[in-house]
């Protein structure tokens, strides 16, 4: 499976071609099924690598049998190397999602309990504001449209980052400090509520 280490080359473009072969096909397949059904993008995607396969084989055969300019060898097939990929999933593979998966589960159940369980009213008041900003952004585009603009920003915006590294971070840095200071002074006016206090009380 790839880890973290291994994307970051493909989202930083430093192979245009390892990162075009990730980033085409999952915004194609998103683009299609947001006009058309799911059913058929699978059924014209299978066809399509059934037609590629059948081209390929006819190509062989033109080649190596007919005009005999190709040696008769496995390795005059285009699709040689993909014959030998193994794509099975190892068992290992998928119990380490699982438990990944879980932990995931039980840390955003634990976070949301204590967002709406008002455990500190700052983090819950603006939690209640990033919700309502949720019903413009659900007005404005279905989860599709988002999926695809998540797509397309996480192989964008990291090259714009090395690009512009320095303006960036002094952005993010003021924008902070003025954040930082409005949380200062909410926390002073509105009291925080911690679970100590609550079995003290």
């Amino acid at each position: 499976l790839p880890t973290m280490a291994s994307m970051l080359p493909i989202v930083y473009w430093a192979d245009p071609v390892q990162s075009a072969a990730v980033f085409t096909p999952v915004i194609a397949f998103l683009l299609a099924i947001q006009y058309n059904s799911l059913i058929s993008v699978l059924a014209y995607s299978a066809l399509l690598l059934l037609v590629l396969v059948g081209v390929c084989n006819v190509y062989v055969y033109t080649m190596v049998v007919l005009l005999k300019k190709l040696p008769d060898e496995p390795s005059s097939d285009p699709l040689y190397n993909v014959y030998g990929a193994d794509l099975t999933i190892p068992a290992e593979n998928v119990v380490r999602i699982s438990n990944c998966t879980t932990d995931i589960v039980n840390s955003g159940l634990t976070e949301l309990k204590r967002l709406f369980f008002c455990e500190n009213i700052i983090d819950t008041v603006k939690f209640g504001i990033s919700l309502y900003c949720l019903t413009y952004i659900g007005s404005w585009f279905n989860l599709l449209t988002v999926i695809i603009l998540a797509w397309t920003g996480l192989f964008t915006l990291p090259k714009v980052y090395i690009n512009n590294q320095a303006a960036i971070d002094d952005a993010v840095i003021s924008v902070k400090t003025v954040l930082d200071g409005l949380k200062a002074k909410i926390s002073a006016l509105v009291p925080v509520t911690t679970d100590e206090d609550k079995k003290e009380k």
